[in-house]
């Protein structure tokens, strides 16, 4: 009697150079350092990886895991690096065809975030501003739009995690590797690897 043995095949992963590269992107980082500081690991092993050429199958999981990144982009280079699977068409009174988003929306509790619901988002605005990878944030009478992306301290508004507790605050890199964040009107400077940044602010809307 004959069966059909189920064979899975070895598919062609990104590897080295590539991978690395896929990494600091969707860690927004730009050099080697801050990404073996990420991810808890020597400068040497990516050094190892990037030369023999490897796949860090463990890696890729803890960036899909922490970050929601597609293994099928980042091992394979297979589709968009963000998946968002609550993705709507729509035809306006024009006759266009557009993609509507639906970004989870949560308000802020005691440094916690809680569920509020969904709002939908064109996805032609979310391109323009370079975010794919989204969520919103309630607050008061203000919507944020947050780019999980962009979690390197620049300038702007940011969603930040400081000892365990979130807030949304305004934050000026300075020198030294140090931040300065807003809180209430007044100004707190801080060593940068004091603050995990969870996104950048991309757009905020006001009710009037």
């Amino acid at each position: 009697m004959q069966t059909n043995q189920l064979k899975i095949e070895v598919p062609n992963y990104i590897s080295g150079k590539d991978f690395l590269k896929k990494l600091m992107k969707v860690t927004d980082t730009e050099q080697q350092q801050e990404l073996a500081a990420i991810f808890g690991v020597p400068k040497s092993t990516l050094a190892t990886w990037r030369q023999r050429d490897l796949t860090p199958h463990e890696i890729a999981v803890r960036a899909h895991l922490k970050l929601g990144v597609s293994l099928n982009w980042l091992l394979l280079d297979e589709g968009e690096p963000f998946i968002n699977s609550n993705v709507n068409k729509h035809t306006t009174k024009f006759e266009k065809e557009i993609s509507i988003f639906d970004i989870d929306c949560f308000s802020i509790e005691d440094g916690k975030l809680k569920n509020r619901s969904t709002i939908s988002f064109d996805k032609a605005v979310l391109n323009e501003l370079g975010a794919v990878n989204v969520m919103a944030i309630k607050d008061g009478q203000n919507t944020f739009i947050v780019n999980k992306e962009s979690r390197q301290a620049v300038s702007g508004t940011y969603l930040v995690d400081m000892d365990g507790l979130l807030s949304l605050n305004e934050i000026q890199r300075l020198p030294g590797k140090k931040l300065a964040i807003s809180f209430n009107g007044s100004t707190l400077t801080v060593d940068e690897n004091e603050v995990i940044v969870v996104g950048r602010v991309a757009l905020a809307m006001e009710k009037k």
